[in-house]
């Protein structure tokens, strides 16, 4: 009997689809992906959209600090039998 894959296992099914597309130097690190210039965080969704949050944007932005790398968003969104996928990089300014 076939399992039905869950959310998690789907995630994970696009954060792997997302080291192929990336390039081979890709690689995961504390559950995110890193290349040698980037910090990229893949989320992903059978839902009709996705919040993001700036709880989602400060970890990024931060990991990315600390790796001395740039802050890169990926987020797939399936809708039946078309997948969109968002690719975003990340900025931070402080405004008065």
């Amino acid at each position: 009997m076939k399992k039905n894959k869950t959310s998690k296992d789907k995630g994970n099914d696009f954060e792997k689809e997302c080291v192929r597309t990336i390039n081979s130097g890709a690689f995961f690190r504390d559950h995110d992906l890193s290349t040698s210039e980037k910090v990229i965080e893949c989320k992903f969704t059978e839902q009709k959209g996705f919040r993001i949050s700036t709880k989602i944007l400060e970890k990024l932005y931060n990991d990315a600090l600390d790796a001395n790398k740039f802050p890169y968003l990926i987020i797939g969104i399936k809708d039946g039998t078309t997948q969109w996928t968002v690719k975003c990089d990340i900025t931070k300014e402080t405004k008065p």
